[in-house]
């Protein structure tokens, strides 16, 4: 089954215009620089929210790439595309059909594009609440991307989602046990205006309705 998709996304509904879109999609390079652009102007004059979700970002994409590279190493999966024939591998300089040969280092398993988008969608809707859900959409574009220009198998799709999940959730409990511990200590200002470090009505789970008074 993960060959066969794997094959269908990547041969099978190919198209010229996707070669294009994807390559740039998938292109971190061509990101890179923007991003940082955009998460330093955040940091500057964003809002309370928009900094907590960059710094929040920041610390569980620095755990996740570790996590990453222990699993990567740990499984050695080559590429797709350096291990399997007639995979096209796509990219900003065209299309090369792959020929299989010898991988000295196998970085297929997890991905690592994934992981990294999806924590940051799974943190911006814990922040943001609904509104964060959008950046759902971008991940899976980023998901579908890898797969499409032969970098990763579909699988390495699925546990990079589930390490991020995890990466995500267990950001969220470290920050709110530090902001409890640390915060009316070294950041007394914003910890008087949020005692709760995100806040619940944005939260994954809906606050319980206050009770009225009778």
């Amino acid at each position: 089954m993960d060959l066969r998709v794997l094959y269908l996304i990547n041969s099978d509904w190919s198209h010229p215009f996707l070669d294009w879109l994807m390559a740039r999609v998938t292109d971190f390079g061509l990101w890179k620089w923007p991003l940082v652009a955009v998460a330093a102007a955040t940091l500057i004059w964003g809002g309370y929210r928009a900094r907590l979700l960059v710094v929040l970002a920041v610390v569980a994409v620095l755990a996740g790439e570790g996590i990453n590279g222990i699993i990567k190493h740990a499984v050695d999966r080559p590429r797709p595309y350096q291990h399997l024939a007639n995979i096209r591998h796509v990219d900003r300089n065209g299309v090369q059909i792959s020929t299989p040969g010898p991988v000295e280092k196998g970085r297929s398993m997890p991905s690592s594009h994934v992981t990294n988008n999806a924590v940051f969608a799974f943190l911006a809707c814990a922040i943001f609440g609904r509104w964060g859900r959008l950046v759902w959409i971008g991940v899976v574009l980023v998901a579908y991307s890898r797969i499409y220009v032969g970098s990763h198998y579909p699988s390495d799709i699925i546990v990079a989602v589930v390490l991020a999940l995890g990466c995500g959730t267990t950001t969220i409990w470290a920050a709110q046990r530090a902001w409890r511990l640390l915060g009316p200590k070294w950041f007394a200002k914003y910890y008087d205006q949020n005692p709760n470090l995100i806040p619940s009505r944005a939260g994954l789970i809906p606050s319980a309705p206050e009770k009225s008074e009778t």
